[in-house]
């Protein structure tokens, strides 16, 4: 995973992109839920800056492709004089929501690939969009959310592993393992 992932910080595209979302998945396929951004993002508008750092940490390991978790990182991060840590999450913030844009066009026949909940809003802000409706359907064998938009657009998010994460393989079989004091992680925060 730590290979697709650096290959994708180092040269952002589509394919890249792919390759770690899918070692990505493969590693865990536990999706953020859109609860836990919500209390993140109180924990940052109460200014508790170190303890929401420790939170991300704890978060699984799909949060390393999240836009929303690198701005919010990048945020306590600048709050709390770390420059270098918040030159680092903006940098991975607009990485991240590149590789999300590289995913598709936003229609029925090329709808975005998503990892996270957060990440359809990280992308209708990034498009200047405005949500008005939403709705699931099935699309192609995919599971779809068609985001209605206050001027009139249609934004299409391609949510199947999000809704239904894909089952753990042979090879990504979830190893139980005494638990350690999670360490700050500067690329996987």
């Amino acid at each position: 995973m730590q290979r697709q992932i650096a290959a994708f910080v180092e040269q952002p595209s589509r394919k890249t992109f792919l390759a770690a979302r899918d070692a990505v998945l493969r590693e865990s396929p536990l999706p953020l839920i859109a609860a836990e951004i919500v209390v993140l993002d109180r924990m940052l508008d109460q200014e508790q800056y170190q303890d929401m750092l420790d939170r991300l940490d704890t978060l699984p390991p799909a949060k390393v492709l999240s836009p929303r978790v690198h701005f919010l990182a990048a945020e306590a991060a600048d709050a709390l004089g770390h420059t270098t840590d918040r030159e680092l999450e903006r940098c991975l913030f607009v990485v991240t929501l590149k590789g999300l844009l590289a995913t598709g066009d936003g229609t029925s026949a090329n709808p975005y690939l998503v990892c996270n909940s957060s990440d359809e809003h990280d992308i209708l802000e990034a498009l200047g969009c405005e949500a008005s409706r939403q709705s699931i359907v099935e699309n192609a064998g995919r599971m779809c959310e068609v985001v209605s938009c206050s001027d009139g657009r249609e934004v299409w998010f391609d949510v199947t592993e999000v809704l239904s994460p894909p089952k753990l393989t042979r090879r990504s079989r979830v190893i139980r393992r005494k638990p350690v004091k999670p360490r700050r992680s500067r690329l996987a925060r």
